[in-house]
């Protein structure tokens, strides 16, 4: 069985500047996508327009170790594939950030082990596609994402408002949209400030995405409650904004 030990302070804090939530499904399969139609990228089926590109999403290369407890974990590096030619800069650059930044097994100063399995998720329309990395910490239940977002023209990176606008938003629309959903899926829990994550959202605390259904989405950064075990931190969260619900 695997082993769960108790979270330090300091692996809590690099985990949850970055966001927890539970453990997604990495997703590879094949999109055609249209400049009128988002689509679903959907390991089993996939709805086609007319083809702007050809894009899909598949295993790079993966790296995996087995603990003392006989226990395999596996960090897999997704390989962006775009009408039929891999985009082989983005997919190195995404596999050195990870490896650095949550490596699979590495020893600290202190001792223990931060180690962090690695899956992902991606979602594509007409010229953008959204890739979701998903890290698992393997000592802890949490969980933490990061969304990355490329123009497939060009195959380069793009900024936020960028991205909202190819959504078909202004940044306030994009600003209101992601207060309703926040007050619509979070307003009862009282783990997190709300009223202070509103006052001041920000591209600093949200990242657009397009979801795995091809819908708009938003990675938005929650401030946790002054009187919780994480207060000062925040945990950044998915949501649909077509949907309007957590993913």
């Amino acid at each position: 069985m695997k082993k769960t030990t108790i979270v330090s302070a300091m692996l809590c804090m690099s985990l949850l500047a970055s966001g927890c939530t539970g453990k997604p499904k990495t997703l590879s399969s094949q999109a055609h996508v249209s400049n009128s139609t988002a689509v679903t990228t959907d390991a089993v089926t996939t709805k086609a327009a007319t083809v702007s590109h050809t894009v899909s999403v598949e295993e790079l290369s993966k790296d995996s170790y087995t603990d003392e407890y006989n226990d395999t974990y596996t960090s897999v590096y997704p390989k962006i594939i775009v009408d039929g030619k891999e985009a082989a800069e983005i997919n190195e650059s995404l596999k050195s950030f990870i490896q650095k930044t949550y490596p699979l097994r590495t020893k600290t100063e202190y001792g223990y082990l931060e180690s962090y399995e690695i899956t992902y998720s991606w979602g594509a329309n007409a010229n953008t596609i959204s890739v979701i990395i998903r890290v698992s910490a393997i000592k802890s239940d949490y969980y933490t994402n990061k969304v990355f977002n490329y123009d497939l023209d060009t195959l380069k990176t793009i900024d936020d408002s960028e991205v909202v606008k190819r959504l078909g938003m202004t940044d306030d629309e994009f600003f209101s949209k992601t207060a309703e959903v926040l007050k619509k899926e979070m307003g009862e829990n009282r783990t997190f400030d709300l009223d202070k994550t509103l006052s001041s959202l920000n591209y600093d605390k949200l990242t657009p995405m397009i979801t795995p259904d091809g819908n708009p989405g938003v990675l938005a950064a929650l401030d946790y409650a002054a009187g919780e075990q994480f207060g000062g931190l925040v945990n950044a969260m998915r949501f649909d904004l077509k949907a309007m619900k957590r993913f």
